[in-house]
């Protein structure tokens, strides 16, 4: 059958699903290929637990539940961070309980201990990191607290445990890998050909109208590139050249970023009276002409010779030479962008492109240390109403809120996941006493088990597909499994059932109370740590010890920048965010402007003609009191530099121009930055540097 043919039956197909189940365009897409993987994997991963005869099947189905994901590079890696994870949280199972077996508060302390670093660590890390860490504390409630009367049984319960999860990702790996399901790659790829138009667009309004579309709408799209580092992480468990297509996506993400701080510059400081039109056109000229492939230093001496058509023998001023020097630097990243692309399509790269990109984060320690503290002080008052009501199977209550407050730590709405934890808790235990008392009564084999949990396994894969359901999902298809009691030889006393699932409903009911009431978020406080975290940055600058110009400080910039902006958005529009927004946006140009001059006096330091500006540049780089001094001392270091003249060589020609552009950027910013910097208390008369 021909690719025509195939759409068209395809698109027939498509037709008659709409005609007579309309409703199915409201859901979401892709939700049929996810349902059936997460029913295949649940379905072999039992069926092997039930032939092999381990001692917790539950954990199979459980596992499988948590690793359910839409793409087939997320469910990979979860698996892996999973096993990687549950290692580590059974080592230290195995610790607590030799070192505290007899002593019950101790041995609680450590547990509590261990469950709030983990936590930290956590919420400091990203993407499925994040839940190996989370993994590694929860573990040790599951494992050790259920041991707490029973030590003797810590390793059995801990190997069980592991073969069982080992199963559980074995099915879920065999399913992604052989169905074909959705790549994770397909999609960094389509989201990095998505950004390059509004990057290119915005590229084109700087070189040639030299315009500023504002900080709100150039930092929204620079998260969402650093959004994409999310896409990759996924994405390298699908790569045959991993190591060279990852580096190939983080460089295309580099270039952007690139780009976009260029296009920044030209739009915000760049003088349009200061500046020739002859200059300005040979700008437009050489950024029309998409097939040149240079570095830096060759769109600069290009640019220089397309002036000097127009203006025989110009020597570009401190403003032009800075135009110059961001136009050529926004030409390189573009070239660097699309050989990025490529590297990520096919594997393969120039040397020079091949060099490791690092993208760098800004970590929120206060949010991690408030999330540390609520899974803490919420364990220990979890532990204190198990011991206080000495209930048998209160330990059961006491993991399982554990194991909520652990995953909670990481979202930013805890509120929300105590809501979902509350609400499908008690809906998987509706569901679970339905097929154990109603449907499995009529049926005990695998096949007729493998029927029944269809429906319960898609309605759990649509929840988790919604973002405003995907906290109940989660609650709802993880915990099932454990609310039914899957075994070898189920159980169908409805007392049993009922003294266990009592202890996970009063496990949510706490849970919900300790997220909701407990340390609840503040989008203020988080906005002003981040706020504080672009001042610390901008301050170490000034006194001359802030990161070197190059991909590490620029992705850590603009992700300071973006997670500033995402608090802001939590909180009701106001003219005075947005300008906040612009005032520590001009904080971190600053910031960029100085390490990117000291780079350019490092360089000019190489030539004998260039080094006593360039040691004059490092010495007055360092901002410091009298600050009403600072414009006059940078614009006598930018009189101090040779005029680039056609009559230097190449080579000196570029690092002149560099230097020069390098001064006068920091001036162009440390003018925009002084009034907002004083306004915030951070310089004044009588501070020193």
């Amino acid at each position: 059958m021909s690719d025509t043919s195939a759409a068209n039956a395809g698109q027939r197909l498509r037709d008659m699903a709409r005609l007579y189940f309309p409703w199915a365009d409201r859901l979401p897409a892709g939700w049929l290929g996810f349902g059936l993987r997460t029913w295949f994997s649940l379905v072999i991963g039992l069926a092997t637990a039930f032939w092999v005869q381990i001692d917790n099947p539950l954990l199979v189905g459980v596992t499988v539940m948590i690793l359910a994901q839409p793409l087939r590079g997320q469910a990979l890696s979860k698996a892996f961070y999973r096993i990687l994870g549950t290692v580590v949280g059974m080592g230290v199972s195995i610790v607590l309980v030799a070192v505290w077996n007899q002593q019950r508060g101790p041995f609680l302390g450590g547990v509590a201990l261990w469950l709030a670093a983990c936590a930290f660590v956590g919420s400091l890390e990203r993407d499925f990191r994040s839940y190996g860490a989370l993994l590694s504390g929860y573990t040790v409630a599951l494992v050790a607290v259920n041991c707490i009367d029973t030590p003797q049984n810590v390793f059995n319960i801990a190997v069980s445990r592991a073969s069982a999860i080992t199963i559980g990702v074995f099915a879920v790996a065999v399913v992604n890998i052989l169905s074909g399901s959705p790549e994770a790659t397909r999609g960094l790829a389509n989201g990095l050909k998505q950004l390059t138009r509004p990057i290119s667009e915005t590229a084109r309004a700087a070189l040639q109208h030299l315009y500023d579309r504002g900080a709100q709408a150039d930092i929204r799209l620079a998260g969402g590139i650093l959004a994409l580092t999310t896409r990759l992480s996924y994405a390298r468990t699908e790569f045959e050249r991993g190591g060279m297509r990852a580096n190939g996506a983080r460089l295309a993400m580099v270039s952007m970023l690139t780009v976009l701080d260029c296009a920044r510059g030209l739009g915000r400081h760049t003088g349009h009276g200061n500046i020739d039109p002859a200059v300005e056109e040979a700008i437009a000229r050489i950024a029309r002409q998409t097939d040149l492939r240079l570095d830096q230093a060759g769109f600069t001496l290009r640019i220089l010779a397309a002036i000097r058509e127009a203006l025989r023998a110009h020597v570009p001023n401190t403003d032009e030479a800075f135009a110059i020097e961001r136009a050529a630097r926004m030409l390189t990243a573009r070239v660097r962008l699309h050989a990025g692309q490529q590297m990520l399509v096919d594997g393969t790269g120039s040397a020079a492109d091949s060099k490791t990109i690092a993208i760098a984060t800004q970590p929120n320690i206060l949010l991690a240390f408030i999330g540390a503290l609520r899974v803490l002080v919420g364990f220990s008052f979890a532990a204190a109403i198990c011991v206080i009501t000495g209930l048998p199977g209160a330990t059961v209550a006491l993991a399982q809120t554990a194991l909520t407050l652990t995953l909670a730590a990481t979202n930013v709405d805890t509120a929300r996941f105590g809501m979902g934890a509350v609400i499908g808790i008690p809906c998987s235990v509706l569901a679970a006493a339905a097929l154990n008392f109603f449907v499995l009564l009529h049926g005990a084999d695998m096949p007729f088990l493998a029927l029944a949990l269809l429906p319960q396994t898609f309605l759990a894969c649509l929840l988790l597909m919604r973002p405003g359901t995907a906290a109940i999902g989660f609650n709802y298809g993880v915990f099932f499994f454990a609310m039914l009691g899957l075994d070898n030889h189920q159980s169908y006393n409805p007392t049993e059932f009922l003294n266990r699932n009592i202890f996970y409903l009063l496990a949510a009911l706490l849970a919900f109370i300790i997220l909701v009431l407990l340390f609840p978020p503040s989008a203020r406080r988080q906005r002003f740590w981040m706020a504080s975290t672009i001042v610390r940055a901008l301050e170490r600058q000034m006194a001359g010890r802030g990161e070197a110009d190059g991909p590490t400080r620029l992705t850590r910039a603009y992700d300071r920048l973006a997670q500033m902006q995402f608090w802001n958005d939590r909180l009701p529009p106001s003219p005075s965010g947005a300008r906040q927004l612009e005032s520590f946006t001009a904080f971190t140009e600053l910031d960029g402007a100085l390490a990117r001059a000291r780079a350019y006096a490092r360089q000019a330091q190489d030539h004998a003609l260039l080094r006593p500006a360039a040691e004059l540049a490092a010495r007055e780089l360092r901002l410091h009191a009298p600050w009403g001094d600072i414009d006059a001392r940078l614009q006598q270091a930018c009189a101090a530099v040779p005029a680039p003249s056609p009559y230097l060589p190449p080579p000196e020609q570029v690092a002149a121009l560099n230097l020069l552009a390098g001064l006068d950027g920091v001036l162009h910013a440390w003018r925009a930055a002084q009034p907002r910097l004083r306004h915030y208390g951070i310089i004044n008369k009588d501070k020193a540097g």
